[in-house]
């Protein structure tokens, strides 16, 4: 480690051509190394860790352009931990925006009771069928679609998502339980979840919600986990490496 004083500007950085960083403490300008002597490891299940890291930051992009996302505190950490009981899937190292819709992707997580969703038809028209009949809600609540876009660009997906408001009389009535009808609901190129949302109020401090996942037709998530992605995947990363 070497240290120097300066006057003048201080600035935080690397030069990494030098393999050095340098930062300023305490009136001085301190210079380490950057290079590490630790062997570089890459085995199959670091690179699933990758995979999975990669695609819920993605995907967290996507819902989080929606609005702030029902979450929590540290709703990004929440969001990434529930993320990763999704499947892993395999993108090139260029592709690394990708983000791709699949069912059971979280958009929401609270303590009111959660609305069982099911893709259906309601006289021969697309429905999103709920288990939620029209008096379970209680005055204070109201219902958010969340409805995620996928659009496919050079064969790379990418998730766009958003959210909105649904009043119980846009609803129709099917077996009791409360559904929303349209063609929309037969895209296999979108997915939706209906979250249970009460607003704060005296008696709590901040805004109530159901714990929601995506329903979706889509399957184009499919290709990213077969052996063949995998293969164009990791080569594009320098390829698998032994502990």
């Amino acid at each position: 480690m070497a240290k120097s004083k300066m006057s003048g500007l201080l600035v935080n950085g690397s030069v990494r051509s030098a393999g050095v960083t340098f930062y300023t403490s305490k009136g001085q300008t301190i210079v380490r190394t950057s290079r590490s002597n630790q062997p570089e490891r890459r085995t199959r299940a670091q690179f699933d860790v990758r995979m999975r890291v990669r695609h819920s930051a993605a995907l967290w992009l996507a819902l989080k352009a929606a609005g702030d996302p029902l979450l929590g505190h540290n709703a990004y950490a929440r969001f990434r931990s529930l993320a990763f009981s999704l499947p892993v899937v395999y993108v090139a190292r260029y592709e690394s925006d990708a983000s791709m819709l699949m069912p059971g992707m979280p958009v929401s997580e609270g303590s009111l009771p959660p609305v069982g969703l099911r893709l259906g038809t309601v006289d021969g028209v697309a429905a999103l069928l709920t288990d939620l009949s029209p008096s379970a809600l209680k005055a204070n609540e109201f219902l958010l679609l969340y409805t995620v876009h996928q659009d496919v660009v050079n064969d790379v997906p990418r998730c766009r998502v958003s959210a909105k408001s649904v009043a119980v009389s846009d609803m129709v009535v099917v077996d009791g339980c409360l559904a929303l009808t349209g063609a929309e609901f037969g895209d296999d190129m979108k997915g939706w979840a209906l979250v249970r949302v009460e607003p704060a109020n005296a008696n709590h401090a901040e805004a109530l919600c159901s714990t929601q996942t995506i329903v979706t037709r889509c399957t184009y998530y499919q290709r990213f986990m077969t052996p063949e992605a995998f293969d164009a995947a990791i080569l594009s990363y320098g390829g698998l490496k032994q502990r």
